[in-house]
């Protein structure tokens, strides 16, 4: 289906995916980002079950210079973060490359940020990081997931209390349990009515 100058040729290198066709491509790879923004918002919220679902439960996990199952990792990720009074992690470019020989794998590159803010462990708790996930994806059940991860660290910095400033009491503020506006009921009621 290509156009007068190649356009659908070009459309599918761009995906990544010779041999799928480019819509299959771009669902595919939503979906792998889906994947991913669920274990970031499963770590920031506190979410346990949110953030497993990312990865198959036989997934290997690199971090920190360890290699362990899916479970373990977990363990590790929740004991450091429930040290925390808060944590925001920013994915932002994904990259995600398509197996052309396999349509039910594929590698995802992934830039993130990530912020801690802790009231207890001042100021080493409190760090900004710079990271990459490099995940091999494989779809199951048609559902995809991370099979292996290696996180790469980049570096960090300590954010020292005297730069951060105060959020105003009146503000609302982020909470990692269910009390988090991200759990309200959806469609908020008397929005959009």
């Amino acid at each position: 289906m290509s156009g007068p100058r190649g356009e659908g040729h070009a459309a599918t290198r761009a995906s990544g995916s010779v041999g799928l066709g480019v819509l299959d491509a771009l669902l595919a790879e939503r979906a792998i980002e889906r994947a991913l923004l669920r274990y970031a918002r499963g770590v920031d919220r506190m979410d346990r079950d949110l953030a497993a679902s990312a990865f198959h439960p036989d997934a290997r996990i690199t971090l920190g210079g360890t290699v362990a199952d899916r479970d373990t990792t977990l363990d590790v990720v929740f004991a450091l973060v429930a040290r925390r009074t808060m944590t925001m992690h920013y994915l932002t470019n994904v990259l995600v490359e398509l197996d052309q020989a396999d349509p039910d794998r594929a590698r995802a590159e992934t830039y993130g940020i990530a912020f801690q803010r802790s009231a207890s462990e001042p100021p080493h708790g409190n760090l900004v990081s710079g990271f990459r996930y490099v995940d091999l994806v494989t779809r199951r059940a048609g559902e995809w997931r991370v099979r292996e991860r290696l996180t790469v660290s980049e570096w960090q910095r300590v954010d020292d209390l005297a730069g951060q400033w105060p959020i105003p009491e009146a503000s609302l503020r982020g909470a990692r349990d269910g009390s988090d506006p991200v759990s309200l009921p959806w469609p908020p009621a008397g929005l959009g009515a």
